[in-house]
């Protein structure tokens, strides 16, 4: 009785084991060649984990794909481009290639989302994800526009012209202007 006690217990201990550690929330890869700089926000609620991917609008491999543990807060930057947003979920992870294994759900954006730059705004979207009678549910989708101001800070520095010259006379009124130019984002109200 011991030792199927033993092997049971052993049994046991070894099936977590087969399943993956969930990674951490955030992006995942990104092979689309561009640089991610604008923002997705994607709301959900506990008791699953996402995956959302980005695939070309005409079709094609997923580009881009972030893991989003389910009720956390979630943002993604995303390079610019109008891409098909998908979502595959469930609650236990298997990995890569298996996702959430033979339980796997898929959630999908019903048009492609636009995300793009200007001189002083960035274009992103929020989706919030809700769980609606056993099924999934993309309940609100929305822009999400972020201002960027710029702003230049300027501090002027008199310059000692002696230096550690001795036979050099000192050039009175030499100065060097400083300038430090800062960006800065807020949701566009």
């Amino acid at each position: 009785m011991r030792r199927v006690f033993a092997l049971l217990m052993m049994i046991a201990l070894a099936l977590p084991a087969w399943a993956e550690d969930r990674p951490r929330a955030g992006l995942m890869w990104n092979r689309s060649g561009l640089p991610a700089t604008l923002p997705l926000v994607v709301k959900t609620m506990p008791g699953r984990d996402y995956v959302v991917f980005l695939a070309p609008q005409d079709g094609g491999d997923p580009v881009m794909a972030g893991y989003i543990h389910g009720g956390e807060f979630f943002r993604l930057l995303v390079p610019p481009g109008t891409w098909t947003v998908l979502f595959a979920h469930g609650r236990e992870w298997q990995g890569e290639d298996a996702l959430f294994g033979p339980l796997t759900e898929w959630t999908r954006m019903d048009r492609p989302m636009s995300f793009g730059a200007g001189v002083a705004r960035k274009q992103g979207h929020i989706i919030r994800l809700i769980e609606n009678g056993g099924q999934m549910q993309i309940v609100s989708a929305g822009p999400l526009d972020l201002c960027q101001g710029l702003t230049l800070t300027t501090e002027r520095i008199d310059l000692d012209d002696k230096r550690d010259d001795p036979n050099r006379l000192p050039t009175p009124g030499l100065r060097r202007l400083d300038n430090d130019l800062d960006t800065r984002s807020r949701v566009c109200g």
